[in-house]
C-alpha cells in the first residue's frame, strides 16, 4: 500500500452467529467491542494450528459462550485498519456463519464482554462495518450463502 510503510497486514476470522427464535425469525448475536464500545461480531488474529472457520468458532466462544456449528467456507471478507503504538495494522477479516447451538454461562471475556440477540435487520443498522451489515440483510432474506474459500 503506498504512503503506508509503517503498515503490516493481519489475518483475521469472525463469526457472524446466529439463532432461529420461536417465532421462526433469524436472530444475530451482537458483541459490543472493548474500546470503542460499538457493536460487532466476535473475531480475532488467525491461530497457525486453526482453520479459519474453527478460529471464528473459537472466537465466538471466548467473547460470547456460544458454541455451534460453523460453516467450513466463508460468507465475506472485509478490511479494517487498526491503529497501534508501533504503527497500522490493515486487518483482513474472513466471517464465517455460526449458527448457535449452546449457551455456556462461564467463558473466558464473560466478565468483559456486553452481548445481544437482536433481528437480523435491527442488526444491519447497528453495525457501522457495510460487509457486516449486508451479511445481516442477506441473512434475513435467506440469501446467505459461501462466497470464497480464503
Amino acid at each position: 500500500m503506498i504512503g503506508f510503510s509503517s503498515q503490516t497486514r493481519r489475518l483475521q476470522s469472525g463469526a457472524l452467529v446466529y439463532r432461529v427464535d420461536r417465532r421462526n425469525r433469524k436472530q444475530v448475536l451482537l458483541v459490543r467491542k472493548r474500546r470503542s464500545k460499538r457493536w460487532g461480531i466476535p473475531k480475532g488474529g488467525a491461530q497457525p494450528h486453526l482453520s479459519l472457520a474453527e478460529n471464528a468458532a473459537k472466537e465466538a466462544f471466548e467473547e460470547t459462550g456460544i458454541k455451534g456449528e460453523v460453516q467450513p467456507v466463508s460468507i465475506g471478507m472485509y478490511r479494517a485498519i487498526k491503529r497501534a503504538a508501533l504503527g497500522k495494522h490493515v486487518l483482513e477479516i474472513w466471517v464465517y456463519l455460526l449458527r448457535a447451538t449452546e449457551t455456556c454461562a462461564d467463558f473466558p471475556e464473560s466478565e468483559i464482554r456486553e452481548t445481544k440477540w437482536v433481528g437480523c435487520r435491527q442488526a444491519a443498522r447497528q453495525i457501522a462495518e457495510p460487509v457486516l451489515a449486508d451479511l445481516c440483510l442477506q441473512l434475513a432474506d435467506g440469501s446467505l450463502g459461501p462466497k470464497t474459500k480464503p
